[in-house]
């Protein structure tokens, strides 16, 4: 027939026309015209009224009207009639023109081995197919044109065969097919034309067989599949185009099957597919464009089968997964484009198969906290999340591998997580990295390989360290970062002395003694401001014990982690004193005194000499007695003793700590 038209004619003229079944008296002559009144096309049909047809159907109790133009069908006649049972029905090419009025096969039996309206024009105020029993093995839509404020197939029941309503159009208004039962069998919708308006299955059952929406335009207006009943066998909506109304699958069930959403593409409007069972078969959302709006699979259910998104793309909208129940099939959102909006895994369950996020992409923020995940790997490498933040809370990440590698993140947040197996965090930039009150049973691996990683700032406080971490001292500049975190001493000192344990664990004895060295320096500054606050008289101890333990531990030797440290400052201390025995002699005339010789022996050392000789055999406590010490010289090579002794002993415990290991 024809599918689309701007307006038509039709003329009546007085001459026969044959139908394959019967023969005509009149003949109907329509033109049909484009929006600039060109005609388009003429075709030519029987034309036939309600009296004609009810003396066939009441003499046959069966009605063919192919090829037939009939102006205001009106099917009381059937509908009075008991069985309400219209045999060997077939409309093909057949053009219903009730215009004014409405279109009423409610109600009705058909029954034939094929019912045929395929090629049909229905042009009506309403069409109702409302309760309608198609009885027959083959129903057949295709290439109709429905012209109409409002069409119903509700609750209507198409047994056995197959459904077609392929390549048919609709025009503007309301498409009621909510509750319809539908048998085993192929339903194809594929290349219609849906046309603006709101369009309901909700709670319709396409029971087994495909399902095939493919290439098919929604308009404007709300499209609901809600409780929709999927049945076993392949769903495609493949290249469906969805214009910008809500959409929503909430509740259906796919049972058994594929579920094909290969390049839909969306509109701006609400994506809900709320608590919709996806069966055990594969879910293909790849290539998809989700544009603007809220998509949320809050509470869905996918089965065994894999679950992909590859190369989909979302807009500024929010995207839901909450409490989504992921089986073993994997997950796949291999370069993705999240777009703009909020990404929500809260309280998802993700199975034992691999979940990848690689080279995707997003300008919002992602969140998964709560989450369970199985023994699949978690790819998140290579994602270019440059201005987005990844906020990881509370989560049990299973016994699979995870990888972050070559990644980039605003924020990369693993809070409050439990990190039991390998995890590659080698980034290539990160502005803050926060494995704080996280729990680490493995390996996690930090230093960059092959490119330069910039992590400008991480958190590793409340940490529970029972693995390990590789994370290079120098290359990640790790002492400047934790400094200029806005934290506490108490909080930097614990993050220094965890990595203090931890390079020790790892053999890097060098990043350990640095790491202990600061974790001792923030440790001494939290105790200051800790006794700051209990008075002035404890305050004014708490700064002569910090200052004491500032010269003594870390500027003589840095904690014992700097055997060259300790011996040049031994060395500065016997110069110290040697001076000070020559400022003595020099200015108070005390001298150091020979005990085997007369102070006029040219064989006695000078004044220079004797001070050089005394403090060298003082700190190094051997005293010979060939020279000693007078009056106030006393008190300082005692002094000078027992420091040489203690640096000496400071000096022995550096070395054997530093070459012993």
């Amino acid at each position: 027939m024809i599918r689309s038209f701007h307006k038509y004619e039709v003329k009546i003229i007085a001459k026969n026309f044959k139908t394959p079944n019967f023969e005509f008296k009149n003949t109907a002559q329509i033109s049909f015209y484009n929006n600039e009144n060109a005609i388009i096309k003429k075709i030519e049909l029987a034309y036939t009224d309600n009296k004609a047809i009810e003396n066939i159907f009441i003499k046959n109790n069966e009605i063919n009207l192919d090829n037939c133009y009939i102006k205001e069908i009106d099917t009381k006649y059937i509908k009075g009639k008991t069985n309400k049972t219209i045999l060997n029905f077939s409309a093909e090419n057949c053009f219903f023109d009730s215009k004014n009025s409405i279109i009423d096969f409610s109600n009705i039996i058909l029954k034939s081995n094929e019912i045929l309206f395929n090629n049909s024009i229905f042009i009506a105020d309403k069409i109702e197919f409302s309760n309608t029993i198609f009885n027959s093995k083959q129903v057949n839509f295709e290439y109709t044109y429905f012209k109409c404020k409002e069409i119903s197939f509700q609750k209507s029941i198409f047994y056995k065969g197959d459904i077609s309503f392929k390549n048919s159009k609709f025009t503007n208004g309301y498409k009621n097919f909510q509750e319809i039962q539908f048998n085993n069998g192929r339903k194809n919708f594929e290349n219609i034309d849906f046309g603006n308006g709101d369009i309901d299955y909700t709670a319709t059952n396409f029971a087994n067989g495909k399902k095939s929406f493919k290439s098919s335009i929604f308009g404007t207006g709300k499209i609901d599949f809600s409780r929709v009943q999927f049945g076993i066998g392949e769903t495609s909506f493949e290249k469906v185009y969805f214009d910008d109304g809500d959409i929503s699958f909430r509740s259906a069930i796919f049972k058994e099957g594929k579920v094909n959403f290969i390049s839909a593409n969306f509109g701006n409007g609400k994506k809900h597919f709320i608590n919709t069972d996806f069966g055990n078969g594969n879910v293909i959302f790849k290539n998809a464009d989700f544009k603007n709006g809220k998509v949320s699979f809050r509470l869905a259910i996918f089965g065994e089968g894999i679950v992909d998104f590859h190369y989909s793309e979302f807009g500024n909208g929010d995207i839901i997964f909450d409490s989504t129940k992921f089986t073993n099939g994997g997950i796949d959102f291999k370069t993705v484009n999240f777009g703009t909006g909020k990404v929500s895994f809260r309280k998802a369950f993700l199975g034992n198969g691999n979940i990848i996020f690689e080279a995707s992409k997003l300008k919002g923020i992602f969140i998964i906290s709560n989450t369970v995940f199985g023994n699949g790997e978690f790819n998140f490498q290579d994602v270019y999340f440059e201005n987005a933040d990844l906020e990881i809370i509370n989560v049990d990440f299973g016994l699979g591998k995870v990888t972050f590698n070559n990644s980039r993140f605003n924020i990369l947040s693993l809070k409050e997580s439990q990190l039991d197996n390998f995890f590659d965090l080698r980034l290539s930039k990160c502005n803050l990295l926060n494995l704080s009150n996280t729990v680490i049973k493995d390996i996690i691996d930090i230093n960059p390989l092959g490119y330069t990683s910039t992590i400008k700032d991480f958190n590793f406080t409340e940490m529970r360290l029972l693995g390990r971490i590789y994370l290079d001292w120098k290359v990640n500049n790790v002492k400047e970062i934790i400094y200029n975190q806005q934290s506490t001493f108490k909080s930097k000192s614990e993050q220094f002395r965890m990595l203090k344990e931890n390079y020790n664990l790892t053999g890097q004895y060098s990043y350990e003694d640095q790491a202990y060295v600061e974790f001792k320096r923030c440790e001494a500054k939290a105790n200051l401001e800790i006794e700051k606050a209990r008075g002035k008289l404890k305050r004014i101890k708490a700064h002569l014990k910090f200052w004491f333990e500032w010269l003594i531990f870390d500027k003589m030797g840095k904690y014992a982690t700097d055997p060259l440290r300790v011996l040049i400052t031994m060395g500065i201390t016997y110069l110290i004193f040697t001076l000070t025995y020559i400022l003595v002699a020099e200015f108070g005339d005390i001298h150091i005194i020979s005990s085997l010789f007369d102070s006029n022996d040219p064989r006695v050392l000078n004044p220079y000499g004797r001070a050089f000789y005394h403090s060298a055999i003082t700190f190094l406590t051997i005293g010979y007695g060939d020279y000693y010490p007078d009056g106030i010289s006393r008190w300082i090579s005692a002094i000078e003793g027992f420091t040489g002794l203690f640096q000496m002993s400071y000096f022995t415990v550096a070395f054997v700590r530093k070459v012993l290991r």
